[in-house]
């Protein structure tokens, strides 16, 4: 069984359902941030998506369980009809430090190859910065996100964990990663993640399948946006149940 939370936003929720139950996909509704979390953790569910329940609600309860995390958005690339990871997506799991989110970064990386090696997807990551590499000197802002991100890309090179995976930064030009078929990218920070996110999601509807968790639990649930399609719970149900 899969459990869907529901809210705000009722009416896509249950549409979702509706057309989940419809494939004999057994799926529970819950109005509780604690019994969702609860279930999951317990194995009481065989995944959960937050549905349209509250993030400022649900998130902290997950946090307390499971400890730190990311949320990695999954989306269909428009160019090669292929899924790419975006992350970060979650506008406060970035630390404002430089050392910090770097040390962030890497983690978000490494969990994002795991997850895609483990579908047997080979990674291809592409680093975005707050503008193109000529642009340094344009402002402080600028040139701190450049710096940061060639300090990210020469730091993943020369660990041999990550076994030199193909990996590029390209400053601003999120265009070309996606022309190119890069399938992790990686957002400055958690707010221009989230903006991307609802530019690709929400304005320009491109498909989706919310956010997965990406931390040492390997955890079986999937974010979602309460301002969501019903066709976004109910591709995130499915890639629960596929997808992992």
């Amino acid at each position: 069984m899969y459990a869907i939370g529901i809210g705000k936003n009722r009416d896509e929720v249950l549409i979702a359902v509706e057309n989940l139950k419809k494939e004999g996909i057994d799926v529970e509704l819950v109005d509780s941030p604690n019994v969702l979390i609860d279930g999951l953790i317990n194995k009481r569910y065989c995944g959960a998506v937050r549905g349209s329940l509250s993030s400022s609600d649900l998130i902290p309860i997950l946090r307390k369980k499971i400890g730190k995390f990311y949320r990695a958005s999954i989306l269909k690339n428009p160019f090669n009809n292929e899924i790419f990871i975006l992350a970060p997506v979650g506008i406060d799991e970035i630390s404002e430090d430089p050392k910090m989110s770097l040390d962030e970064k890497l983690e978000i990386i490494k969990y994002s190859l795991e997850f895609l090696k483990s579908r047997e997807i080979t990674p291809k990551v592409g680093i975005l910065s707050a503008g193109r590499l000529s642009d340094v000197g344009r402002s402080k802002k600028i040139d701190d996100s450049i710096i940061e991100a060639e300090n990210l890309l020469k730091r993943v090179k020369s660990l041999e964990f990550f076994e030199n995976p193909e990996i590029d930064h390209k400053g601003i030009l999120i265009e070309e990663y996606l022309k190119e078929g890069y399938n992790i990218i990686i957002s400055d920070d958690g707010i221009s993640g989230n903006l991307l996110f609802r530019a690709f999601a929400l304005v320009c509807n491109l498909e989706g399948f919310g956010a997965i968790i990406l931390n040492s639990e390997n955890i079986k649930f999937i974010d979602t946006s309460r301002s969501g399609s019903w066709k976004r719970y109910y591709n995130a149900v499915k890639f629960l149940k596929e997808g992992f």
